[in-house]
Formats: C-alpha cells, structure tokens, sequence
C-alpha cells in the first residue's frame, strides 16, 4: 500500500513512518505495528475479530491474544500524539477492533495537490483515469458514510468506575491491611463487582491484586496467584489498554514470566501514563535490579517510598535497592520499618537471610519456611535452590547440597554471577580453594569496573596469600578506605583488611599508620566478637582467642555461606594449636547437626 492519509498523520507504509500534519513531527514503528494498521485501514471502518488480526499479522505462528492487545495498545500510544482526535481505533465489544468512523481514511495529497503515486500504479493513460476515478467514487462513498455516523459517533471512554465508588475504596483499603480476613473480603467485593459488570478493569485488575496479596499474606502459592491472574489481566488489558494500573500488571506479569523486553515497554508506557503510582515504581525497581541497573533501581525504588512510605512491600523493594548497592545500613534501615509495620508475612524467614547473618534462631526459622514452603516457592523460583544450597553448606549438609546442584537444570534461569558464587562456594567447602579462586575470578570479571563482585574475590587471594594482586585490587575498588584518617564502625572491616594487607606486603609505613588509626578506634569502641577476633590477629595476640570462638558459638553464630564463605576456613586458624581448632569445630558441628535434626543440643 502506497502512502495514505489517516485522519491528521500521512502513513508511509514503506518507511513504518507516520508523519502528524501540519507538525511534521515523524514517529517510527516496527514493521509488524505497520502491518497491524495497515490490516486496520484495509478494512476501513468495519470492525475486525482477534482471530482474524491474528491471522493477517502473525500468519502461521501460535499467537495469544495479548500480543493482539499489545500492538493495539501501542498504536493508539503513537496516534494519540494527535491532539484533535481524542481515539483512532475502536473495540466492538464482540467483533473486535475498527479505525474509528470520525478518522478520514484518504489518498495522501501533496502540496502541489498531485496525489502520491509510485510509477508502477501509472502504465496508461486511461488506467490512470480509471483509477482516479474509483477514488473519487471511494472517497465521496467514505465522505457520506463518515457524514452519516460522525452525528452519531461519541469517542468510547475506559468504563465508568464511579457507580463502584465505594465498592472500590472499600476494597483498596482492605487489601492495604495485610489480613487475611480482610483480603478474602476485598477479593469478594472484586468479585461482586465482577458479577455485575464483567468487562469492569479496575475490578478485574483488583481482582489479581487480591490474589497477589494473598500469596503474600495466606495460602495462596505464587503458581496459583499467576495462573489466577493471568486471564484476569488479560481481560482488563482487553476492555482497558490505556488505564495505567492495568498495564502496570500486565507488565509485572511479564516481568515475573521472565519476558523482561515485553514487560519493560509496558512499564515505561504506564509511567508514561501516571508516573503517580507507588507500584508502578517498585516493580519497575525490580526490573531495573533483575537487570544489574542498581543505581537506576535504586532511583525508581525511591520514587515509590516517596508516594508510598509505609507500604511493607514498597519498603522492602527499597531495602533490597539498598543492598545491591552494598549499603547494609540503609538496606536494614528500611527492612526493618517494614517488619515494624507489616510483622506477619509468609517469606520473612527467608527475606531476612538477605539482611542479617545466618545464627543458629534464623538457621531453625528458615528451615520451618523451607518444610512449609519450599515445594510451591520452588516452582515458581527455580533459583532458589542455589540459595538453598549456600543454606545446607552453611549447616555443614555438603552431600545434599551437591545433590541438588548436580540435579539443578535451571542454569539459564539465574545470574551468571549467582552460579559462579554457588559453584566456588561449593568447591572451597570440598577442600579445593584454586578452584573456588577461579570462579570467583571469572564472576568479578563479569563486572571489574563496579564493586558489587570483588569482596568474595578479595577474600580468596587473601586466603591463598596473593596479598600484593589483593593489595592493587581493594585501592582500585575501595579509594575512599585508602584515603581515610579516622576508622568508623561503619568501615572497620574494611580497614581491618587493608591493615592485613599492609603487613602482608611489608608495607611498613602503612601499616602503622593504619595500626595507630585502628587502636584509636579500638581504645574508644566496643569491637564485635568478629572484630575482636580480626585484631588479636593483627596483633598477633591468640590468648583469649579460644574464650572468644567460644562465645561465638554460645551467642548464636553460624557460618553463612551467602556472606562470607570464607569464615569456616579461617576462624579455626585463630584457635592457636591443632587441638583447640579441633575441639571447636566439633562444637560447631554439633551445633549444625542439632539443627538440621530441630533437636536441642547443649554447649559445653
């Protein structure tokens, strides 16, 4: 098809361009929206089914109707740029979609007033005036018909929610109690709603809510919640392609099926929409993260707070932006005002992994969610079972943990970085630490320019003495640290470890000058067990070392792979002889069988 006027844009069909009269603002499109409209204009004014579209646009291929969904919702994006015609395409209810009866459908004439005519379409004279002449005919039949309906025509609007005003306000302010009581009551409302007008969005999109509140609240497993959803959205998306809160869910529905380029337009067009919209923001942050843009999650987890600062979930997201950007306070801070706020959620024993060291109370509390939880989560989260492995080495379970990972087949399901951190974890638990030092090599390489994959790599050239490539790492990642003049209990770890390495590479003046900031500290703090223990080291002072192993174990500590696989290698070193380190390993691992077996175990 040659180029045409629709309504105020010329259509270049050859070009997938528009251009808006008058503006000659250009606006581009893929080939297959052209396509979509160019099926749309073909069958001008009469509408035409899903089944039919489907089959011009997508000829042999299995195609849902949500791609159908989409590409009318992104034309209608595009043509609104118009602002003289408030809609372009229309949905029949029952038939399906139509250009709308006030949008001219026409020749494209230039300036010059020629009409737009390849060489091809002009072999004879008298063609041409044949042609020009069914034109004409065309063009007054299309003026009459648009005549006759345009008296008619009202531009559709979204459904009227207003005679459910109440039901809706109701319903939201249950799903915001966090009870399941209150829940199921808000889902009954949707529902009712639902009963009496079925093609109503914000009650079929509330609908989903409900359901996704209740996988987060009660019984319902993540498997259910997205196969409850699913044609709840897509009717919502059908009747609604323009409401910015349905498009929001269609996007995270897309999101959390793994379709992240379908999910991030959908995103970017609700925000386009309604950039109002705590929701909106915090699972558009999780996109974000799932795709290593830390610092722009941690942006868009922000602008959710900001309009939502006591919603758990919103809370929660923004407490885990913090974490992927390694600031642990801050990642807390928010975790905990979550809790505060929304103490009673089904995933807390594993969320709270995340932002706190394994201890021998988490260890027994994640183990109850896991027994409880684990088959559905799992389902949904394949992944998970990597974390769970970084759980059984942590509990001294290395046998099921392999298990697990030989029988794991979800590799294309999880970070790259992820395996590379389970895969060392395993081998250095097996005695193998070259080869944990390898793929944790190759998982800093993922990302050398950023911080968010050196610590486990420093750890492994530390512990296999490459302390000068070490030294040159931690000043490339951490010049701050380098450059400080007083330590803090915010960066004390960090400057234990440099002082370390210091003394390592006989970096004599350095390291007393770290040494005299790090005995300040120590005159005038309270240094954790852990810290304590760091600096005996460094003073090469192992007496009370045993007392303080021993402490540990009696207040609670766990080795905890998924922070630091390195601990269980290194603190029986500090024991002082062969014997102590014996003696209180075997303490520990009776702490982690007593775990494993939920008995209670006394500590000598």
């Amino acid at each position: 098809m040659e180029s045409f006027q629709l309504g105020n844009w010329r259509v270049s069909p050859r070009l997938n361009q528009l251009t808006l009269e008058n503006t000659e603002q250009k606006l581009s499109i893929t080939p297959k929206l052209m396509q979509l409209l160019l099926v749309l204009v073909e069958h001008k004014h009469q509408p035409i089914g899903l089944d039919a579209l489907i089959e011009k646009v997508w000829p042999q291929r299995v195609v849902a109707d949500s791609s159908v969904y989409q590409g009318i919702a992104q034309l209608r994006k595009v043509l609104s740029a118009d602002d003289q015609h408030q809609q372009y395409i229309e949905r029949i209810s029952g038939q399906g979609y139509r250009i709308a009866p006030d949008i001219a459908i026409e020749v494209y004439v230039d300036e010059s007033g020629t009409l737009d005519l390849t060489p091809d379409s002009q072999n004879t004279a008298s063609h041409n005036k044949n042609w020009l002449l069914g034109i004409c005919t065309l063009l007054v039949v299309a003026a009459l018909f648009i005549a006759i309906n345009i008296q008619s025509y009202s531009p559709k609007r979204e459904a009227d929610s207003s005679q459910y005003f109440e039901q809706f306000t109701l319903a939201n302010h249950l799903l915001s109690q966090q009870d399941v009581a209150q829940l199921e009551q808000a889902k009954q409302i949707y529902l009712e709603v639902i009963e009496q007008d079925r093609k109503n969005a914000e009650a079929l999109n509330g609908l989903c809510n409900s359901y996704r509140m209740l996988a987060i609240y009660g019984s319902v497993t993540e498997i259910e919640r997205d196969t409850l959803c699913q044609p709840l959205l897509e009717k919502a998306f059908a009747h609604a392609p323009n409401n910015a809160q349905v498009l929001a869910s269609v996007a995270r529905q897309h999101f959390e099926q793994g379709q992240t380029s379908q999910a991030e337009a959908l995103f970017e067009q609700s925000l386009a929409i309604n950039r109002n919209d705590a929701m909106t923001w915090h699972w558009y942050g999780r996109l974000k993260r799932n795709q290593n843009q830390v610092t722009d999650a941690l942006a868009a987890h922000q602008s959710a707070f900001k309009l939502a600062p006591n919603d758990p979930i919103v809370l929660r997201g923004l407490a885990y932006a913090y974490l992927n950007n390694r600031d642990l306070t801050n990642a807390r801070k928010y975790f905990e005002r979550s809790v505060v706020i929304s103490p009673y959620f089904k995933h807390k024993a594993l969320y709270e992994l995340d932002f706190y060291p394994l201890n021998q109370s988490r260890a027994a509390h994640y183990l109850n969610w896991y027994r409880q939880h684990q088959e559905s989560y799992v389902k949904k989260y394949p992944a998970h079972k990597l974390s769970h492995i970084l759980f059984l080495l942590s509990v001294n379970q290395g046998a099921l943990a392999t298990e697990i990972f030989d029988r794991f087949d979800d590799v294309n399901s999880v970070p790259q970085h992820f395996l590379f951190y389970v895969k060392a974890s395993l081998a250095l638990y097996y005695q193998k630490p070259n080869e944990a030092l390898a793929y944790l090599q190759q998982r800093y390489q993922l990302a050398p320019e950023q911080n968010h994959f050196v610590m486990p790599y420093l750890f492994a050239l530390v512990q296999l003495n490459h302390a000068e490539k070490a030294l040159t790492l931690f000043k490339k990642h951490f010049p701050e640290i380098v450059a400080l003049k007083q330590v803090t209990n915010e960066n004390i770890g960090q400057y234990l470890l440099l002082a370390r390495l210091y003394e390592a590479t006989e970096k004599r003046r350095l390291y007393q000058d770290a040494y005299e900031r790090l005995l300040a500290f120590e005159q005038e703090s309270t240094l954790s067990i852990e810290q304590q223990l760091l600096w005996n080291e460094l003073n090469g002072d192992d007496a009370n070392n045993v007392d303080l192993l021993n402490k540990l174990l009696n207040n609670g500590w766990l080795p905890d792979f998924n922070d630091n696989m390195f601990s269980i290698e290194r603190y029986p070193t500090l024991a002082g002889s062969n014997n102590s380190a014996k003696s209180w390993l075997a303490k520990l691992n009776n702490i982690q069988r007593c775990i494993w077996q939920h008995t209670q175990c006394e500590i000598n």
